[in-house]
């Protein structure tokens, strides 16, 4: 099996629901979003699926959330919570999908694997 990703950027607002935490004050980040796709590469393309077909599921999500405030679409935005929703909204879209990750800053974040 051979894995392929692709990755996105996208910059938004957010807080969570903790009273005292001090990320409940609105805030922002400049998120990274990794795609990994699992799978034997056709034999006549050579790939597992385009990167091109990747981005036209996954660009309508960045493009929403993009310079938003996330607790709009999703209750709650912790990076766990936030892959998870990438996960359930992506998982029917992307045959072979394998691991998403998303980084809220260098240091930070969570990821979805397949078992």
């Amino acid at each position: 099996m051979i894995r392929a990703f692709k990755e996105f950027k996208f910059c938004a607002a957010h807080n969570l629901l903790i009273e005292g935490h001090p990320c409940s004050e609105i805030h922002g980040h400049n998120y990274h979003l990794r795609i990994e796709i699992e799978g034997e590469p056709d034999d006549a393309t050579g790939m597992i699926m385009d990167f091109a077909d990747i981005k036209k599921v996954v660009n309508p999500i960045i493009e929403k959330f993009d310079h938003t405030y996330l607790n709009n679409w999703i209750e709650v935005t912790s990076s766990e919570k936030i892959v998870e929703w990438f996960y359930l909204e992506l998982k029917s879209k992307l045959p072979g999908l394998y691991r998403i990750e998303i980084r809220e800053t260098d240091t930070c974040g969570a990821v979805w694997e397949r078992k």
